[in-house]
């Protein structure tokens, strides 16, 4: 399998989220990570022949991942119908991925902008650790450090057209990062 093919499968469960090039950098590495940890393997970034052997059985069947600390979850995670906790914690490994929670008002947003748009609704970015944030250019006081932005694209949609959608509900700020994906976060 190529760099290149990896990247598609991992943008595919909406873990990677650059432009397939082939070039496996730092964002191909995080998303193996991200990857790993929800599906059960070791979140060592390594994209070796365990995580391709898995990845082609999570696409295949559908499965979800595994959310390790379903228990610490609070009650309302039960009532999201199309996310997990899981697709809102932070690629970094060493922070463990929840430094802080996915607030409960953006997760429901999110669930509200899936459902109207009958499509994927693929998370590239949630809660962030400050060393994560850092290393993609987030400011200093973003939103994904407290757990309360997302950035996301609609499968098949355009950026212009899901942001229009957004702005309609009770966010307190959303833009578009470029064609596909969009950024929103609420107080």
């Amino acid at each position: 399998m190529t760099d290149k093919q990896k990247q598609y499968l991992l943008g595919y469960l909406g873990y990677y989220a650059g432009v397939p090039d082939g070039i496996w950098g730092r964002l191909s590495g995080e998303a193996t990570r991200a990857f790993q940890a929800g599906f059960g393997l070791e979140p060592d970034g390594v994209f070796g022949p365990a995580t391709e052997k898995r990845i082609l059985a999570v696409i295949g069947s559908g499965e979800q991942p595994v959310e390790k600390k379903a228990e610490e979850a609070p009650g309302w995670w039960r009532e999201i119908r199309y996310f997990t906790r899981a697709e809102f914690r932070c690629p970094c490994a060493a922070c463990g991925g929840f430094p802080a929670e996915p607030a409960e008002s953006l997760v429901r947003l999110a669930d509200q902008v899936r459902e109207h748009f009958g499509a994927p609704a693929l998370p590239s970015s949630g809660v962030r650790c400050p060393e994560h944030n850092k290393a993609v250019g987030g400011v200093w006081n973003s939103y994904h450090l407290a757990g309360k932005a997302l950035d996301f694209r609609i499968q098949g949609r355009s950026a212009a057209e899901v942001l229009a959608f957004v702005r309609t509900l009770p966010v307190h700020y959303a833009y578009a990062i470029d064609e596909r994906y969009v950024h929103m976060d609420t107080e």
